[in-house]
């Protein structure tokens, strides 16, 4: 009864968000697209950080071109090609292992997702059942701002503010509950965290 009470409970504060946007054909159309921009945003930017450090494994120099570019100067320290490949080895293993454990957890957990568990609506109707919590989406977009504080801090705190978005986007559109996001969020932000705490050991290391 109690469970009942929760997920009616949900659904109705869902229909208050979800109501001024009903109807409103560009908007809902609006707000998928902005979904799917984002997430190709994080898609790139993850991709340029890996381009950005694997490079310097291969000269002389490593990143210290890179490094003399305004907001880059984090990436001072990688000045030869062994400590470029221990910098890309970090960036690239935790975010990838942290991805596969969560996708391992979140598939045993198998949460309804809110169409299910709620009887929602939602305003972007998403294919498949189940597997709702963490979000994966979340997870990965905090994941990879918080990794870039490595090369451009001032990079980072503009990708968490468009991981926010995103989170926010995911709750509004219908596909997670908030506390998938929130969860999600707070992994990919430990993950992140990591993968700055990995590349200061390397530093007194090397």
């Amino acid at each position: 009864m109690a469970q009942g009470s929760r997920t009616s409970s949900y659904a109705r504060r869902y229909e208050r968000w979800a109501a001024p946007l009903r109807g409103r054909e560009g908007i809902v159309r609006g707000l998928g697209l902005a979904n799917r921009v984002i997430v190709w945003v994080f898609y790139l930017a993850y991709a340029l950080l890996v381009g950005l450090i694997l490079p310097g494994t291969f000269g002389d120099e490593g990143l210290s071109t890179v490094a003399a570019v305004p907001g880059f100067k984090a990436l001072a320290f990688w000045d030869t090609p062994l400590r470029c490949l221990s910098l890309a080895g970090a960036v690239v293993v935790i975010p990838a292992l942290g991805f596969v454990l969560l996708s391992l957890v979140r598939a045993k957990l198998d949460v309804p997702r809110p169409a299910e568990g709620a009887g929602i609506e939602p305003l972007v109707p998403r294919p498949g059942t189940g597997r709702s919590f963490p979000s994966r989406h979340a997870f990965s977009a905090f994941a990879i701002a918080a990794s870039w504080w490595v090369a451009s801090p001032t990079v980072a705190v503009v990708l968490l503010v468009f991981a926010g978005l995103l989170a926010v986007l995911r709750v509004v559109a219908g596909v997670h509950y908030p506390r998938d996001v929130v969860v999600g969020a707070a992994i990919g932000v430990a993950t992140g965290a990591l993968v700055v705490a990995m590349a200061e050991l390397l530093k007194m290391m090397m």
